[in-house]
C-alpha cells in the first residue's frame, strides 16, 4: 500500500519537475527577462532540468534493456495496450 503511494507521488514530483521547466523556458522568451536577473530560480530550474532527463535517461536504459524490470516493462505494456498500439 505504501509502495503505491509513494509511487504515485514520485510521478507527480517527476510531472510537476517537468512542468516547472518549461514554464521556466516559456516565461523568459515571453517576457525576455535575462536569466542573470533571476539567477536563483535559474538554477533551481537547471537542477530540476538535470535530474528529470537523469531519470529519463535512466528509464529509457532500463526499457531498452532486454533483461532490465519486468515490472516497468509489464508497465510500458499496459500502457501500450490502452493507446491502442
Amino acid at each position: 500500500m505504501l509502495g503505491v503511494v509513494i509511487g504515485r507521488l514520485s510521478l507527480s514530483f517527476w510531472i510537476a519537475a517537468t512542468g516547472t521547466v518549461v514554464l521556466y523556458a516559456f516565461f523568459v522568451f515571453l517576457a525576455r527577462i535575462p536569466p542573470e536577473q533571476v539567477a536563483g530560480v535559474t538554477a533551481v530550474v537547471a537542477a530540476l532540468a538535470l535530474i528529470t532527463t537523469l531519470r529519463n535517461l535512466r528509464v529509457a536504459t532500463h526499457l531498452a534493456d532486454r533483461g532490465g524490470d519486468p515490472q516497468l516493462r509489464r508497465s510500458r505494456n499496459r500502457m501500450r495496450e490502452r493507446r491502442g498500439f
